[in-house]
Order: C-alpha cells, then structure tokens, then sequence
C-alpha cells in the first residue's frame, strides 16, 4: 500500500468534533470517505463542510471538541491508488525513483521533485553528484516509466 500526503489537520473548530483543514488540494479530501491519520490508522470521515476560510473535516466518532483535540496536527494520507487519474501531468511521487538518461545513457534518478513556484524542479542523484533539473521541455521528457534529457542548456549539470 503506497500512501500519498494531501494535507494536514489543523485544530478543532467549534464544537461539534470538526477540525480545520489545510492541503494544497482541498478538494480532494472532499471525494473521500475515509483517509489515513498520521500515528492513527484509517478514519472514516463523517462529512467535509467548505466555509470561505477552508475546509472543515468531521470524522465518525469524533463528536465534540475534545474527541477532535485527539485528532489535531496530524498529516492526513490516502492510498495513491485512490487519487483522481490526472489529465496531462504527474503526482509527484510518481516521478520519485524514476531512472534519467542523459543522451541516451543512465545518468541518475529522480529523487525528490520542488515546487519552487516558478516551476516543477527535478532532483536527480546520480555518479555525477546531485543536481536540480527543471521539468519543462524542451530537454526534459518523461516517457516509458524514465526521464529522458537531451539537449541540456550549457552549464545546467555542472
């Protein structure tokens, strides 16, 4: 089983068990009838309320404020086989282990993926050292289960 990060509970709001919800893609907590609480296991979640300062989450069993101080500051997963398929991209823990050629011959893997605003950034180790590589064409293609360079501008791999 190959869990995935989508966020992160926060601290409880009002109440009624609810507990503040913080991810980069709020909306996938909201498909969702059950996620992975960091240090807990799996919960089943009762309903997802969207208020104009986020999300919301009430999980089964967990009716009042102090059962949802249990549950505060906890990173919340899901099964990557759950995510939505994407259109035209990647998750970026599918790139992490990918083997890189460089021309044509092996030259490392990808070991961690940035978003450093700007753009996506490759982490690639390898011989040669560690470098950061940015994911965009025209010399970076991923394919066939491997990332393919070619054409690296000067100076870019040291």
């Amino acid at each position: 089983m190959n869990r995935v990060l989508i966020g992160r509970l926060g601290r409880p709001h009002a109440l009624a068990g609810g507990l503040k919800y913080r991810s980069d893609e709020p909306a996938l907590l909201l498909r969702q009838s059950r996620v992975y609480l960091e240090g807990l296991g799996w919960r089943a979640i009762e309903r997802v309320e969207e208020l104009p300062a986020g999300l919301v989450v009430y999980f089964v069993g967990a009716s009042d404020r102090e059962a949802a101080e249990e549950l505060a500051d906890r990173d919340v997963y899901l099964e990557a086989e759950s995510l939505p398929a994407l259109q035209d991209g990647w998750y970026y823990f599918q790139l992490l282990g990918l083997p890189v050629l460089l021309d044509g011959r092996p030259w490392g893997e990808v070991v961690d993926v940035i978003d450093n605003g700007a753009q996506d950034v490759l982490v690639v180790s390898g011989a040669s050292g560690r470098f950061m590589v940015p994911l965009q064409a025209p010399y970076v293609e991923i394919k066939g289960g491997q990332v393919r360079l070619s054409q690296v501008p000067t100076g870019l791999l040291g």
